[in-house]
């Protein structure tokens, strides 16, 4: 079965975007009563994405066998950090929603949903610099082409 996490891990990175472009549309006070919907949809595409991109990891790194030690040590710090990205993810989404319908204490809740959404920015981009060291440096996932005699 081929690997899923190469696709999916850019996703999260990509809906983490298209979140801050919200955000900040939705700055502009006539504009933020219609991106309601369209921020509700970023949040749960951004948590959806994290998860499968998550879940495709473990699928991808079960097929790898034996690694150096240095490597298994920085592949176990991607997947704890992986985790964390996941609880965040979860913490912004029921922010996100709790402050939506909040009476009292909404400043308090939107707080938690920036602080947790700011949170996420900084663990997306740390999560995916250590997938990329775990390729460029450890040459994870990545196999040898094969050469035959004829095109040499």
């Amino acid at each position: 079965m081929p690997s899923l996490h190469p696709p999916c891990s850019g996703m999260p990175l990509a809906f983490i975007a298209l979140l801050v472009i919200v955000e900040l549309l939705s700055l502009i006070r006539r504009w933020r009563d219609s991106l309601v919907s369209t921020r509700l949809v970023a949040v749960c595409a951004l948590a959806a994405s994290v998860t499968l991109s998550f879940l495709s990891g473990y699928q991808a790194s079960s097929s790898l066998g034996d690694l150096p030690l240095d490597t298994q040590s920085a592949l176990s710090e991607h997947h704890a950090y992986g985790r964390l990205l996941i609880i965040n993810a979860g913490a912004m989404l029921v922010f996100f929603l709790v402050a939506c319908r909040a009476v009292y204490a909404k400043r308090t809740m939107w707080g938690l949903y920036y602080t947790t959404m700011i949170l996420q920015i900084i663990l997306t981009l740390l999560v995916g610099s250590m997938g990329g060291d775990l390729v460029f440096s450890h040459a994870v996932g990545v196999k040898q082409p094969h050469h035959s005699d004829a095109t040499q």
